[in-house]
């Protein structure tokens, strides 16, 4: 799966019009996170690795934000 592929997967995690979605947002982050590290070293991606990383910078910015509102927590108790 390309790096595309990856971040379109987690986009449809949010797309729902009737359920709510919010307590995906961890797991999914997270599952992006672990499929963009592994294809920083794998050498099929190496092309990409600068975009990836940027892309693991920016991910891992978001993340952070997760710790400053706790309805994300919370949600996963659903």
């Amino acid at each position: 799966m390309t790096s595309y592929q990856d971040s379109r997967a987690l986009q449809h995690c949010f797309s729902s019009e009737k359920l709510p979605t919010l307590w995906r947002a961890l797991p999914a982050i997270e599952s992006l996170q672990t499929a963009w590290e592994a294809k920083c070293d794998d050498p099929h991606f190496l092309i990409y690795y600068d975009a990836i990383s940027e892309g693991l910078s920016k991910l891992q910015k978001y993340y952070s934000k997760f710790d400053e509102k706790p309805s994300y927590v919370l949600a996963l108790g659903k």
